[in-house]
């Protein structure tokens, strides 16, 4: 079996070889070490006009026992968004261990969450009030996307 470490070493190297554009995934470094089991990561906005010219940083926490769990992630910056929760986790189905597969890598995490923005999970929300404004209103919820996005996601950051 593979350990975790092993693992993320190993998608590091799978990010850097097969570049996505403007997508990024590395572990956090301190001044003495390598957390490999804390990630910065970021991808644009999906290619929509809703999202046209934003860009988002995430933080994926993995478990000591990745792949066979799943990590968490969390938005840096706040998201206006029915599954994303206040403290800024991300409420995603392969997220769950219940959903979660072993051979998902990092790549695919990051797809999916951009995805989730455009297409949000009603059923299953994490922040009650925007989800309700987008059932209801879908111009005032676009409008607080777009404020939020001028606010906090309109600047392209590798850390």
């Amino acid at each position: 079996m593979i350990s975790a470490n092993e693992r993320l070493l190993t998608e590091r190297n799978n990010l850097r070889k097969d570049r996505k554009y403007l997508f990024f995934g590395k572990p956090i470094k301190n001044e003495t070490k390598i957390d490999l089991l804390n990630w910065n990561c970021g991808f644009p906005g999906p290619l929509n006009d809703l999202y046209k010219n934003s860009y988002f940083q995430i933080l994926l926490s993995f478990p000591k026992n990745y792949p066979l769990s799943p990590p968490k992630a969390f938005f840096k910056n706040f998201v206006y968004h029915p599954n994303v929760y206040t403290n800024g986790q991300v409420c995603l189905d392969i997220l769950t261990p219940e959903k979660w597969k072993p051979t998902m890598n990092i790549l695919q995490i990051l797809l999916s969450i951009q995805h989730l923005l455009i297409s949000p999970n009603i059923h299953s929300p994490a922040n009650g009030t925007s989800c309700s404004v987008y059932m209801k209103n879908k111009f005032k919820y676009e409008e607080e996307v777009r404020n939020n996005i001028k606010k906090y996601h309109s600047k392209i950051v590798f850390e």
